[in-house]
């Protein structure tokens, strides 16, 4: 089984690039989602969503075909606000990884002009649960909640 460290760092290197990389490649599939696929070594990873506003969706990954770390999410961008500039800011957070005891997606903060991501965590990557808002002129305009950690640790 991978130590913590090691699943942290490759959740980390899924994670930017994936959705935080405005080049990803999320492909249509057979029950009105996307799905973003891709491998590192031995590790598949997939993250597939749906929706628009709001959004849900689910991350996994493989090793050698196993699935050993599970995360859904849920998310929206508040009515009113042009959704695209909170998704490039959101991209531009992500970028930079999660921090200190963080799992997933972007660093404790983020800031931007008048834009303020934030990311909380309680757990770790064994079991956790993450808030994600970002703020605009203080006034939150997005949230997404995630949550999971390891799977088949035992049978």
């Amino acid at each position: 089984m991978l130590d913590k460290n090691t699943l942290k760092k490759l959740l980390r290197d899924f994670n930017i690039k994936g959705y935080a990389d405005p080049n990803s490649k999320y492909v249509e599939n057979e029950k009105n989602g996307k799905v973003l696929k891709l491998t590192i070594d031995d590790f598949t990873y997939e993250d597939e969503y749906y929706g628009g506003e709001p959004y849900s969706g689910n991350e996994t990954i493989w090793e050698n075909g196993k699935d050993i770390f599970r995360c859904v999410y849920w998310g929206k961008v508040a009515k009113g606000i042009n959704f695209s500039d909170i998704y490039d800011f959101l991209r531009k957070a992500l970028s930079k990884g999660p921090d200190g005891e963080l799992v997933h997606r972007g660093p404790e903060e983020y800031v931007e002009g008048n834009l303020r991501y934030t990311n909380s965590i309680e757990g770790n990557i064994e079991d956790f649960r993450q808030v994600e808002k970002i703020f605009m002129d203080e006034k939150e305009v997005y949230v997404a909640y995630f949550v999971g950690g390891r799977v088949n640790v035992q049978k």
